[in-house]
């Protein structure tokens, strides 16, 4: 890897960092004042609702992209026609939503739902505009924009979301609060980036783009109906507040993997795409990606886990006691997205997406065999169903990464007994605080007390056990930087 090429992915990636950070803080933001106007029910309708357009969006906003960034040579009518395959692939899929929604509604037993489906089917069309500027930006390693998008649009939608939640618009605040980020997020992108579209089309170089596209598509089609499937399954056998406790659960979740851990995912596919041929390069990329990812993800998730039954009735509402436990077990899928998801990217970026599909049917086998029978347990059950079919396919992401990517998973992992224990010492000692501290004390100031006692915990056992890691950590990141 070349200096020029290091600095670029650590500039990609401190503008990935700060896109995450901002896009992320200002959606946790809304989330509080929002969870403090709606109850569980509100978030499951808005859930169920955008199931349609999150799965259809996969048509416009993954395969094709994915391919303008992955290709080596890359004509100007290769952009111009895959912008508006996209926009057409969107208008239609949007139309597709319109007339689904009646069927979806009937099928879940919520009639409320067809109206609210109507209007969200809108934003697969809005996506479809900015697919292509936001691929041309991903290409060249440019975040920057993608920063100022982020934030302005979240910023946009949520100031919306909140006013109407405080006008009595329910659940609809949530749906338009989605159009309007959506909205402004695609008109900066072609307002502000460095491309534009041409009025012309080129079948044959839609036809180049395929080969990658499309089997990507699938997978990634599947991979969230993945996503939303347990939010269906909920819906199905327990109902729409079962939904709103797990869509609601998984913010946090969210949350705290894209502000820590987004900035290593979103540059691992264009890196590892620049080091195509040198396999001892990419291992050393994801071993190193790997520490970075697990010294901070670790720490956050075990440590969020800890403090949880504080944390979530105290910044979202009393109301939301009941999502503590969900939000824990959901803790857990932070760890294994730290190596399932820097495999996946990094065999998706060496040409594998049909392997990814396979890898992805697997699991709906899974959750389909899993979660059902455990909704019968409640919502708790379910929830840990859905982790243990995550958990299930990481041996399979270590054989396949070893095998086709040269990377060595378990290598990597080595790290991982000494940060696992430091990170049960700073549970252990937040735990035995909380048998220790004053019952009648303020519930803020116990709070702040675990998180400081957890953090000073951690950090000194850190030292104590991971000094060489923590040292290899910084310096791979000097290194980077030329």
């Amino acid at each position: 890897m070349t200096a020029a090429t290091g600095a670029r992915i650590v500039r990609g990636a401190a503008w990935s960092a700060a896109e995450s950070w901002g896009r992320h803080l200002f959606s946790f933001a809304i989330v509080v004042v929002l969870a403090r106007q709606l109850d569980a029910e509100a978030f499951g309708l808005a859930a169920l609702a955008m199931v349609a357009p999150v799965i259809l969006g996969v048509l416009v906003i993954n395969g094709i992209p994915e391919a303008l960034v992955q290709r080596s040579e890359l004509e100007p009518i290769h952009l111009d026609s895959a912008f508006w395959l996209l926009v057409s692939v969107g208008l239609t899929a949007s139309l597709l939503i319109w007339l689904m929604a009646a069927p979806m509604s009937w099928a879940l037993g919520e009639p409320r739902l067809a109206e609210l489906v109507r209007w969200t089917g809108a934003i697969v069309f809005l996506q479809s505009i900015g697919s292509v500027p936001s691929a041309v930006l991903r290409r060249h390693l440019e975040f920057r924009l993608f920063a100022l998008r982020t934030t302005i649009g979240t910023a946009t939608g949520g100031m919306l979301g909140i006013g109407l939640a405080l006008a009595g618009f329910g659940v609809w605040s949530l749906v338009f609060m989605q159009i309007a980020r959506v909205s402004v997020e695609s008109a900066i992108l072609i307002g502000f980036g460095n491309w534009r579209p041409q009025l012309r089309f080129s079948l044959a170089r839609c036809r180049d783009l395929s080969g990658f596209a499309l089997p990507l598509v699938v997978q990634s089609l599947w991979n969230l109906i993945n996503d939303e499937l347990p939010k269906v399954i909920l819906g199905l056998f327990i109902g729409t507040q079962a939904v709103g406790i797990f869509a609601f659960a998984r913010r946090p979740l969210e949350f705290l993997t894209q502000c820590f851990l987004g900035p290593v995912i979103s540059v691992t596919m264009p890196a590892v795409s620049r080091l195509q041929g040198e396999p001892g390069r990419i291992n050393d990329f994801f071993r190193m990606a790997t520490l970075i990812s697990a010294l901070i993800g670790f720490p956050i998730f075990f440590g969020f886990a800890a403090v949880a039954p504080k944390a979530v009735p105290l910044v979202f509402g009393a109301q939301w006691e009941v999502a503590v436990r969900p939000v824990q077990l959901l803790m857990f899928l932070g760890l294994f997205r730290i190596l399932d998801s820097l495999s996946g990217l990094s065999l998706l970026a060496l040409g594998h997406s049909r392997l990814l599909l396979k890898m992805n049917v697997l699991y709906t086998g899974f959750v389909l065999l899993v979660v059902p029978p455990a909704t019968q347990l409640g919502v708790n059950a379910a929830v840990a169903g859905v982790v243990l079919c995550n958990l299930a396919l990481l041996p399979i992401f270590f054989v396949l990464a070893r095998r086709l990517a040269g990377i060595d998973a378990v290598a990597a992992m080595a790290s991982f007994p000494r940060l696992t224990f430091s990170c049960l010492l700073m549970v252990a000692a937040i735990e035995l605080f909380r048998q220790v501290a004053p019952a009648g004390a303020p519930v803020p100031l116990l709070l702040t007390a675990e998180i400081a006692l957890g953090a000073v915990t951690f950090a000194a056992s850190a030292l104590l056990l991971l000094r060489a890691e923590l040292r290899l950590a910084v310096g791979a990141l000097r290194h980077l930087r030329g």
